[in-house]
């Protein structure tokens, strides 16, 4: 009988487990320096587990300068299946970090409705809110 219990258990949450598992992998493609970012950004608003998406970490030249910089989309962040409080009325929470000297400089951390990386000008720039990210 208990067999038949945890083999229902396991058939019941397996598709879960199924859901969440990419969710959690895009998150270890974030670079071990910012992690105690994810960490300190999740205990500050998240009381529950946060699963990730696979954009929340995107590798992409915000500056110009030629380097792939890190931005953590917290759109893709859900907080115990839920986008609040990461995303509220006022927008989604949005984290840049620029490249520097082996490491990592955080240059924005707010609130967003829109971003995106503008290429058109020639030098890669961030537009958040459709206005140039100045650093």
């Amino acid at each position: 009988m208990i067999r038949r219990l945890a083999l229902a258990l396991a058939a019941t949450l397996a598709p879960l487990a199924a859901t969440l598992a990419p969710l959690v992998a895009s998150a270890e493609d974030m670079p071990r320096q910012l992690s105690p970012e994810l960490i300190r950004t999740e205990h500050e608003n998240c009381k529950t587990s946060t699963g990730y998406g696979k954009d929340f970490t995107v590798f992409a030249d915000v500056d110009g300068d030629g380097r792939k910089d890190v931005i953590l989309d917290y759109s893709e962040a859900l907080c115990g299946g839920q986008p609040d409080p990461y995303c509220t009325d006022q927008g989604c929470l949005l984290k840049v970090f620029s490249t520097s000297k082996g490491g990592y400089r955080k240059i924005f951390d707010g609130r967003v409705k829109t971003w995106k990386v503008d290429t058109a000008s020639g030098r890669s720039q961030l537009l958040v809110d459709g206005h140039p990210l100045t650093p």
